[in-house]
């Protein structure tokens, strides 16, 4: 069995605490004027390690553990097969979720706090173009780190698709790590996922409770390998 439930567990609660501290932390967090350039290219470059541009660069990374690791090929086969289900079907989670909660994101209502727009309700009633021109509006208030991503994700909040990523990721391979005796890269790879939430916040995409219910369903896939895993053992696999 390549995941280990108790591993996966300990996984789980480390990045809750991470997670809950990025949300403490967000409290501090202003959407309008100028910010550090260091920590704008540091948030910016964690999220986009999780999203569309570089999801695909960080599963390569991933999906070289177990060959770091020496497993056997089909060992291998089977670790990276259940990866690919758990990634599945956190993406088709994701989708249905976003479409059926229709939680607006949070720099919506800064737009409406600048006047851009009348509510969160109103900009989502206009079509993709138009959200962009409306989030150009504000260029002269709201940071250059940021813009890109409001512009880039004009859809809806919940749940967060970099964290679930990130969460997935992190559960996932952080117990196999864990099961092999490689602690600390364990830990690095939680705070990896931490980082990805916080960057989250900072950026105005997402609502802590949007970290915390990505959390939990990348917590309950993982913890659907070992019968994925178990099912593939029948097909001979």
């Amino acid at each position: 069995m390549v995941f280990q439930k108790k591993y996966g567990l300990i996984c789980t609660v480390l990045l809750c605490l991470l997670l809950s501290l990025s949300a403490v932390v967000s409290t501090r967090f202003s959407f309008v004027g100028d910010v550090n350039n260091t920590l704008g290219a540091m948030f910016s470059f964690v999220s986009w390690s999780a999203g569309s541009k570089g999801f695909l660069f960080t599963t390569a990374v991933l999906c070289s553990i177990p060959f770091f690791l020496r497993w056997s090929r089909p060992r291998v086969l089977v670790c990276l097969s259940c990866f690919a289900f758990v990634l599945g079907a956190s993406f088709v989670t994701k989708t249905v979720l976003k479409s059926v909660t229709k939680e607006p994101r949070p720099y919506t209502y800064v737009l409406q706090d600048l006047g851009s727009v009348d509510s969160a309700a109103a900009f989502y009633a206009l079509s993709s173009s138009e959200r962009v021109d409306v989030i150009d509006t504000v260029k002269e208030r709201v940071s250059d780190w940021r813009l890109p991503h409001w512009e880039g994700e004009t859809n809806y909040s919940f749940p967060s698709g970099h964290t679930i990523f990130a969460a997935c990721a992190a559960i996932f391979w952080g117990a196999i790590l864990l099961s092999e005796g490689y602690r600390v890269f364990a830990v690095m790879l939680a705070m990896w996922a931490g980082l990805v939430g916080m960057s989250r916040l900072w950026l105005g995409m997402h609502w802590p409770i949007d970290l915390f219910g990505s959390l939990v369903f990348a917590a309950g896939l993982c913890f659907l390998v070992p019968f994925f895993d178990r099912a593939l053992a029948r097909l001979g696999l």
